[in-house]
């Protein structure tokens, strides 16, 4: 059975902490409840936002986060970043469904002659620009290729999300390029957010989500 906690009832650190930054971020008291010997539950409510947070004792006695929601509208959304992120959707609920309210698309700047672009950058470039013009005849997918500080990013960008594919020089044999090793591609959402996770390195789905059709064109370079 649930226990409605009071400011008076001594809490664990974490929870006492939690407790703090929300009331000093909103201006607004969270409830917390003791729903078990085990687990601690905070929520914090406004007219349209609700968030949850709950704490579990561990074998050892000490206590960790456990889970947590974000409810905007009755409509479970994912989760804020941080404190600050939450404190925006706190205070502007309608950020998370406004185009590039929360992006964390980094902003790229076309490169000036394309015709520089190493070779397999500029035909995987080429390839991609084919497909949209075939796939997306209406132009709602744009292709651009920027440098970067590790090489040269190509980004696919249309209402469903955003692409990015990144190129970097390989140490043999001496002038060539490839997909990044470790940061391949990367995916995010109508909204901005980074979705990349979600394809589980799998690029032709991610390319295939992106155009909205059940192939995806081969990409230059792909491991």
């Amino acid at each position: 059975m649930s226990e409605h906690l009071t400011e008076a009832t001594i809490l664990p650190t974490q929870v006492t902490t939690a407790l703090n930054e929300l009331r000093e971020a909103t201006g607004q008291t969270a409830e917390i409840q003791r729903t078990s010997p085990l687990h601690y539950l905070l929520v914090l409510t406004s007219e349209r936002v609700e968030l949850t947070l709950t704490w579990r004792r561990t074998y050892r006695g000490s206590w960790k986060w456990n889970n947590s929601t974000l409810t905007v509208d009755g409509t479970p959304r994912e989760l804020a970043r941080d404190l600050d992120d939450f404190t925006h959707i706190w205070k502007d609920p309608d950020v998370l469904s406004r185009p590039g309210g929360r992006s964390e698309v980094p902003a790229l700047t076309p490169v000036a002659d394309e015709a520089q672009l190493p070779g397999l950058v500029r035909r995987s470039l080429d390839r991609m620009r084919s497909h949209a013009e075939r796939k997306a005849s209406d132009g709602s997918v744009q292709v651009i290729a920027a440098a970067t500080d590790t090489g040269y990013t190509i980004e696919l960008a249309s209402t469903r999300g955003t692409l990015h594919l990144r190129y970097a020089p390989r140490r043999r044999p001496a002038g060539a390029w490839d997909l990044d090793e470790r940061n391949g591609f990367q995916v995010f959402d109508a909204n901005g957010m980074d979705a990349t996770k979600k394809f589980a390195g799998n690029l032709m789905a991610a390319l295939a989500d992106l155009f909205g059709v059940g192939a995806a064109p081969a990409v230059p370079g792909q491991t």
